[in-house]
């Protein structure tokens, strides 16, 4: 499959606004669409002025053509419009027009399906009339009724019609993978970058989706949700049925564990537990009733060890929050949460050094806390009082 092409809506019926966003986005856009209120409102001559600003780049028209195709369309292709849109809806004299006037300049024309009941149907007729291009839109008004182009690409990509796909309907970066590969050539994007804050950047990443390049934040996002995925949900119960029953609660971690261990605790102090951390000097010691949790990912280190060796001694609970349930600590724990698989700790580019276990923990135990504070209907305002006033 060829390179997708990314195709930028223009909409702002401001002349000026809609040139400055066309130079911010260029080096990473391949269709500059006017779309149908710019169009309307800027005329003809946004045409003329985009075509001399950007000669490499190409030109959509959004007329949404309804009834005399060929003569609305040929103007705006005599400015240097390189494809122009006409309804599927209206008919197949009123495409074959837009097709028509489309091959004299050498150029394109392209089907909108917006509202077409028979999409299908609709494509096919299309191909047959010479179209270059079929446009799967779910209209704004449908994006609010939760509506996405989604099965209807998928559905039309199917029929392997000698045309292009472009696919328009609330595209943004989290979704173009889906959208590549359920068959789109053209991805349409409109508010995810012209609504960004930084509209260039915006561009930048959705090029870089298309592109199938992976950005460290979805890699990172990507690997703790596969984690969390392969988690047991009863998990949550355990742990506080877990925390309800112990008189109080000790936890303890070594290095990047340690810092999700305090987290951890300031969170449950929050909640109304009583909870210490392990190694501080005002942490009393602890005895049969207290639970310990350990979070560990390899259930090995030596001073945690010792740790659950002496609650053991004392006689209480131990949980071992880990990456690999069979461990020394794992042996002598009351209780064993394993976050994910073994196998999915191996190891992964940029995130070094037990990165995926530590993140993949801090959101399982901040998740816990929400269904803590549902569960017991704990206000926020209760939550509140209990946070350090002296900091």
């Amino acid at each position: 499959m060829a390179r997708p092409l990314i195709q930028l809506a223009l909409d702002s019926l401001d002349f000026n606004q809609t040139i400055s966003l066309a130079e911010q986005t260029a080096p990473y856009v391949d269709i500059f669409e006017i779309g149908t209120p710019c169009i309307k409102h800027n005329g003809i001559e946004l045409v003329k002025e985009l075509r001399a600003r950007f000669p490499n780049k190409l030109i959509l028209v959004d007329l949404k053509t309804m009834d005399a195709g060929e003569y609305e369309a040929t103007p705006f292709y005599a400015a240097g419009a390189d494809i122009c849109t006409v309804l599927g809806v209206s008919g197949s004299a009123t495409m074959a027009g837009v097709i028509k006037a489309a091959k004299a300049y050498h150029a394109e024309a392209q089907i909108d399906l917006i509202n077409v009941p028979d999409k299908l149907a609709c494509a096919r007729e299309a191909a047959e009339l010479g179209a270059n291009i079929i446009g799967v839109h779910t209209g704004l008004d449908a994006q609010a009724a939760g509506q996405t182009p989604f099965a209807d690409l998928q559905a039309i990509a199917s029929l392997g019609l000698k045309v292009r796909l472009s696919v328009a309907g609330g595209i943004k970066q989290s979704t173009v993978k889906q959208v590549v590969e359920s068959g789109a050539d053209i991805i349409v994007v409109g508010a995810a970058i012209y609504g960004a804050a930084s509209p260039a950047d915006a561009a930048r990443m959705i090029r870089d989706a298309a592109d199938g390049k992976v950005t460290h934040q979805q890699m990172v996002v990507d690997k703790i949700w596969s984690i969390l995925s392969a988690t047991e949900d009863s998990n949550a119960v355990r742990l506080t049925r877990m925390l309800d029953r112990a008189s109080r609660i000790f936890v303890s971690g070594a290095g990047r564990s340690g810092l999700i261990c305090k987290f951890f605790a300031m969170r449950l102090m929050h909640s109304g537990y009583d909870v210490s951390v392990v190694g501080e000097i005002v942490t009393p010691s602890i005895k049969r009733g207290d639970l310990l949790i350990i979070i560990s990912g390899s259930g090995e280190t030596e001073q945690l060890v010792a740790f659950t060796k002496k609650a053991r001694d004392v006689g209480a609970d131990i949980l071992l929050i880990t990456a690999k349930a069979k461990s020394t600590i794992g042996d002598m724990a009351d209780g064993v949460f394993q976050m994910g698989t073994t196998d999915q700790y191996g190891k992964v580019v940029g995130m070094p050094m037990g990165t995926v276990f530590e993140l993949s923990t801090l959101f399982f135990l901040e998740a816990l806390i929400s269904h803590i504070i549902h569960e017991k209907g704990i206000p926020e305002e209760e939550m509140r009082s209990r946070h350090a006033n002296m900091e």
